[in-house]
């Protein structure tokens, strides 16, 4: 039997690829034969030529945090910021840069795929190219990451919630994520519409308890709640085993904002712990930072397996965190999209490595510098990775 995944696979992201190569790789080793649909948003689309990589991409989170977080630049009217919700502003040579940083990384994710979601699927932007060209799988497995996010994916959300799939062949959501929080707004026409794709399902999982409860809200239905795909294998040696990344003696920062606000907290941790800074990936060139753009994804989980320390905004960073049993604390960037990151700290016994504010982080520094009880995250670990993989593997039966 063949199995589609349906997740965002050409999305140049350490954690999107990752729990792509997961998902795949799990259901691989179930024993099925498996086939990674290629479905890039638009906004990150190829047919655009006339963008560069990283013009498609802050594009794109752009209009992820204008539409679900209301902040997207000081000028947008009617929109109030907090100094440290602002990233840098650079200067043209600066993001001349940038951008060719950016577009140099994209090749090593190119390459990435290439080796390990090899059965990635040729280009599908539409409906209509789905059906045209049906693609050859029994079932239909959509997830995770926010692929039901409809203010990211737009008008091509109707493929994410698999209208184009065939009455006989078995649809099935696993750690679908829906962004936004718990009173997220649908237009009527799009509720209406979601609520019947919906009801196709077979089975439905979501990744977080916002899902939970804005299907709940919204949809009438309550779905299974299950782990992100990354949790659902137990090692990644094989992509270790590609790094000779070392980071120890380390604190590694891996933040969508940095500005110096969120600099000079990084330089007080790095002091108080008596760690250097490792900010690899960003391509911003801070002072007195090692300047480290270029980083593939092997290399990334490298240096979170030997950092000493990691602070960071992002999801799958906090994830890897966790998987590797580090020391770490987490700090959104923005107000309005860690809801997901919070119900996964709350169910691992982790509340007290997340804060909003850099005051409330160092004012907590005693707090969440207490070394983590991996034991107890591990056994919690294991009854949700254990509930989660039956889930997956009843639905495919």
């Amino acid at each position: 039997m063949k199995v589609a995944i349906l997740t965002y696979a050409r999305t140049n992201n350490y954690g999107a690829t990752l729990q792509c190569y997961a998902l795949n790789k799990y259901i691989r080793c179930l024993g099925y034969d498996t086939l990674i649909l290629n479905v890039p948003l638009q906004d990150a689309s190829r047919r655009k030529h006339d963008k560069s990589y990283v013009q498609r991409f802050f594009g794109f989170v752009q209009r992820i945090l204008k539409r679900i977080f209301r902040c997207i630049a000081p000028t947008t009217r009617g929109t109030t910021f907090n100094d440290f919700e602002i990233r840098y502003q650079l200067s043209p040579e600066q993001s001349r840069k940038e951008r060719e940083f950016s577009d140099l990384n994209m090749k090593l994710f190119d390459e990435f795929r290439a080796k390990y979601l090899f059965n990635l699927s040729r280009e599908y932007f539409t409906l209509d190219e789905l059906s045209e060209d049906y693609p050859d799988a029994d079932v239909f497995v959509v997830g995770s990451d926010q692929v039901w996010n409809v203010n990211i994916c737009q008008n091509q959300y109707p493929i994410f919630f698999l209208e184009f799939v065939k009455p006989n062949h078995k649809r099935i959501a696993y750690a679908a994520c829906m962004g936004g929080d718990s009173n997220y707004i649908f237009t009527e026409k799009t509720k209406e519409h979601v609520k019947t794709l919906l009801g196709r399902f077979d089975h439905i999982a979501v990744r977080n308890e916002m899902g939970v409860k804005i299907c709940q809200n919204n949809f009438g239905i309550t779905p299974k709640q299950v782990m992100d795909p990354t949790f659902l294998i137990d090692n990644y040696d094989e992509l270790l085993a590609e790094t000779k990344q070392d980071a120890t003696g380390c604190l590694f920062v891996d933040k969508f904002v940095i500005n110096d606000i969120w600099m000079e907290i990084v330089r007080d941790i790095a002091l108080r712990k008596r760690l250097n800074i490792r900010m690899d990936r960003c391509l911003i060139e801070i002072e007195g930072v090692p300047f480290n753009p270029i980083c593939k994804v092997q290399d990334w989980l490298g240096i979170l397996k030997t950092a000493d320390m990691i602070f960071t905004d992002s999801f799958h960073c906090c994830v890897f965190c966790i998987l590797f049993k580090k020391q770490f604390v987490v700090s959104p960037s923005y107000k309005g999209g860690e809801g997901r990151m919070v119900d996964l700290l709350r169910k691992l016994g982790l509340e007290d490595r997340f804060y909003r504010t850099p005051q409330e982080l160092i004012a907590n520094f005693d707090v969440w510098n207490m070394p983590i009880d991996y034991d107890s995250v591990f056994e919690k670990i294991e009854e949700l990775r254990v509930v989660s993989q039956d889930f997956l593997k009843n639905a495919l039966i």
